[in-house]
């Protein structure tokens, strides 16, 4: 019960700072301020901590048994997927939009390192697997 309580005490919590900040957000974009890109990082880190704590709680022995790291490597994979097409599609809107052959380098490098960085980590897995 304590424990439950707890849980909802540091939701409420966790929601009036992010609506706090959510406001300072909006007054910011309203006065057109400099400094967009610290806001952004922030809300990246809420966002990340929000989701984080709803998957997992206060438990970490559920992220290390088996059912957790088959999450892990379920969403692992997806989420790979899903991050190489949106790399894909932002460089191919980019391009057209600039027309240029390439587009922006960093966003084509982008896609590229995304592309090859899972065939070469099984690779390596496999290969570590194989020895033993």
């Amino acid at each position: 019960m304590r424990n439950k309580k707890l849980k909802v005490l540091a939701g409420i919590i966790l929601s009036l700072i992010i609506l706090l900040l959510l406001g300072l957000y909006i007054v910011d974009f309203i006065n057109d301020s400099d400094g967009q890109t610290a806001d952004i990082l922030i809300w990246i880190i809420i966002i990340v901590t929000f989701f984080h704590s709803a998957t997992w709680g206060n438990d970490s022995k559920v992220q290390k048994d088996e059912m957790g790291r088959q999450i892990q490597n379920i969403s692992g994979k997806i989420s790979y997927y899903i991050l190489t097409v949106f790399l894909f599609v932002l460089w191919f809107v980019y391009s057209q939009l600039n027309e240029t052959d390439l587009g922006s380098i960093f966003l084509l490098s982008a896609f590229c390192i995304g592309v090859i960085t899972f065939p070469i980590v099984q690779f390596v897995v496999s290969r570590r697997f194989m020895k033993d």
